[in-house]
């Protein structure tokens, strides 16, 4: 017993030994180092941009699995500057999504904010949306024009070649109506169909569930569809005040399906 006691205090000793104490993660590491996924950004806060908590929680799991990755952003101006406080637009100003969106980013070449015109489908074995308003309002014209919205140039292009090029698409929370207009008949998940307020919370968005099928597409609880490398999470669709390491888990699985169709 003692001899078993010290053989296990001189592995992990060792394991310690190779990483920062602030580090340390009891658990095991990824396996998919050769793995690059590009992430899309469209500014930073839930009600303008790319939601915080959605975005960090995507680079935490990529970095958890062993993923690399990089960040991009259209380079162009958001559609309004939110008081995430009054939820309510200020008036007369304006930000540009690429700059908001670098708040999301440490460090310099290729963890810096990238011009999304640039994302070249050959260079990435995934891409991933993390959810916001800004998906709806930046990324396209939903937030106007709902099931007849147009997408922005580069994510209509984006999402077109990394489909035709069977590579996996995730897609957390709103994220779904943009594949869902750019891309046939796909399934997808949102969430409850249905509005069920209860003490774990609440699904306050029910009605982008059906315009995402009026679009053509299937609207499934399990999230993974095999066949067209699509995998989406609901996310903040459903609204909580204390229960974040669901959307936390929910993000991790998203990720880690994408990570396993990236190499079918």
């Amino acid at each position: 017993m003692l001899a078993t006691r010290t053989l296990l205090s001189k592995q992990t000793l060792a394991i310690l030994s190779r990483q920062p104490a602030c580090f340390v993660h009891h658990g095991d590491h990824g396996t998919w180092g050769n793995t690059n996924v590009a992430v899309v950004f469209s500014g930073c806060g839930w009600w303008d941009g790319t939601d915080v908590h959605e975005g960090v929680y995507t680079m935490y799991h990529l970095s958890r699995n062993g993923a690399r990755f990089q960040m991009f952003a259209p380079n162009q101006q958001q559609m309004h500057v939110m008081d995430h406080m009054k939820k309510q637009p200020f008036s007369g100003e304006n930000r540009n999504m690429m700059m908001e969106s670098a708040r999301f980013s440490h460090g310099q070449g290729k963890m810096q904010m990238q011009d999304l015109s640039v994302l070249d489908v050959n260079s990435f074995d995934a891409v991933i949306f993390p959810g916001g308003h800004g998906i709806i309002k930046n990324l396209s014209s939903f937030m106007k024009d709902g099931k007849d919205c147009k997408l922005h140039n580069d994510v209509e292009r984006v999402l077109k070649d990394f489909h035709h090029s069977r590579k996996p698409i995730g897609l957390a929370s709103m994220a779904p109506v943009l594949a869902c207009r750019a891309l046939p008949s796909i399934e997808v998940t949102m969430g409850y169909e249905r509005d069920e307020n209860t003490r774990w919370g609440n699904w306050p968005h029910t009605n982008m569930v059906q315009t995402v099928k009026s679009m053509g597409a299937r609207h499934n609880v399990p999230y993974v569809d095999e066949k067209n490398k699509v995998v989406s999470t609901p996310s903040f669709m459903w609204e909580t005040d204390y229960h974040y390491h669901y959307i936390f888990d929910g993000i991790g699985n998203m990720v880690k399906h994408i990570l396993r169709l990236s190499t079918k």
